[in-house]
């Protein structure tokens, strides 16, 4: 049977991944801080805020099986316009680095940890994927409004066209999610109907 690993996937949108994990007919394990209720998903729980590179590669070293499949559902964001436009106590500024620093750790710095990590467990044929954003886009209404979001999803972006030079990589735009065709998309992927040379969907 092959392993799908999943980040982020214990929500209601998670649920339609872990489904086409499912009906590919993968095992599938779940690391975030919500935890599917699908009986047959391995869920490992974390909390977000505590997740630092120290206790994630606890969690990861411990995996001693193959990986064929690697979706990245996490997301976090710090920064809204009212940031930019108010002023702020020293203290508060401090923390606000504080919280954005975590946010792009989590978002961005995560995936590229996990799959550099994981290393041996991966290989040629190992897919990855990552819900991206029509974000991507600098001209897309409304990309500025939340600029540590629209940001990462760009970073992210570009770290799945780098390692789609490696394995199999695509991004998903969630607006894309209607029903249950994200569930048959990834599915399609997971079965290789898909092409993933760095596709965006």
């Amino acid at each position: 049977m092959k392993n799908a690993l999943l980040i982020g996937c214990g929500n209601q949108r998670g649920e339609r991944i872990v489904n086409g994990c499912i009906q590919a007919g993968y095992s599938v394990t779940n690391i975030g801080a919500g935890t599917s209720t699908i009986p047959t998903v391995n869920n490992i729980e974390i909390g977000w805020k505590e997740l630092d590179i120290i206790r994630l590669h606890k969690i990861l070293v411990k995996i001693d099986h193959k990986i064929d499949f690697i979706f990245f559902n996490q997301n976090a964001s710090s920064l809204s316009q009212e940031n930019f436009l108010e002023s702020k106590m020293t203290l508060d500024t401090w923390s606000l680095i504080k919280d954005w620093s975590k946010s792009y750790w989590l978002s961005c710095q995560l995936p590229y940890f996990l799959i550099k990590t994981l290393g041996t467990n991966l290989h040629s044929e190992t897919i990855i994927g990552w819900m991206l954003s029509s974000y991507v886009d600098h001209r897309k209404k409304g990309v500025n409004e939340h600029p540590d979001y629209s940001g990462n999803k760009f970073t992210n972006y570009l770290i799945m066209k780098s390692f789609a030079k490696k394995f199999k990589c695509f991004g998903i735009n969630p607006e894309f999610e209607k029903g249950d065709k994200i569930t048959m998309l990834i599915k399609e992927i997971c079965l290789n109907e898909k092409k993933c040379n760095g596709n965006f969907f």
